[in-house]
């Protein structure tokens, strides 16, 4: 009974300790009000034609088909690896331009300028949903890495597709939000919307 109570309190004492490092993390590094200005410095660049390469169910085949496979399974861990990373810039990107998206939305309130509340809400509606499924893929990414390290004698999973989540397209959702992130740059009146659009 002691032991449970033990290991009860420590994972309390474990939760409060993530939300108070995280409470301080936000209170240091959040910036509520961030202008398109402002998060372009922050962008992290995204290769979709690359990418798409990488999604590529042909593609894949081919490799399948003309390595041994080993070399295939060293070659889709990396390949994995790589989509990993480019989920995350897209997935860093997208809560940027989320953030931006809600300044403008809150400035538009007070302004009553519709067509920047419209294209605010667009994008960040945009965001919300790319985010979530590229979460819920990334994690699935990262089980299919592990079962190929840990579980040699399972068959390796097909990469093309970590690109949906039943009828929702990632790199097409990220399309989207580059489009509309460009719509509400052009209905702020910035001069910033190539750079946007070059940072993503």
């Amino acid at each position: 009974m002691n032991v449970e109570i033990f290991f009860a309190a420590l994972f309390l004492v474990a939760v409060a300790g993530l939300l108070i490092f995280e409470s301080l993390y936000q209170w240091i590094y959040r910036f509520p009000d961030r202008t398109e200005r402002q998060i372009i410095s922050y962008l992290r660049g995204v290769d979709l034609d690359s990418l798409k390469d990488l999604l590529n169910l042909a593609d894949e085949g081919y490799l399948r088909l003309n390595l041994s496979p080993l070399e295939f399974r060293k070659e889709q861990r990396h390949r994995i690896a790589v989509t990993l990373e480019y989920y995350g810039r897209m997935m860093h990107n997208s809560r940027l331009v989320q953030q931006w998206s809600n300044t403008e939305m809150r400035k538009s309130a007070m302004t009553r300028n519709r067509e920047v509340a419209r294209a605010s809400r667009e994008l960040n509606k945009f965001c919300i949903e790319f985010r979530i499924h590229a979460l819920v893929t990334r994690v699935k990414l990262h089980a299919w890495l592990f079962r190929i390290k840990a579980l040699p004698f399972v068959s390796i999973p097909f990469l093309a597709e970590a690109r949906r989540i039943d009828s929702f397209d990632l790199v097409y959702s990220y399309e989207r939000i580059k489009q509309e992130a460009e719509k509400l740059s052009r209905a702020c009146g910035s001069s910033y919307h190539d750079e946007l659009a070059q940072g993503m």
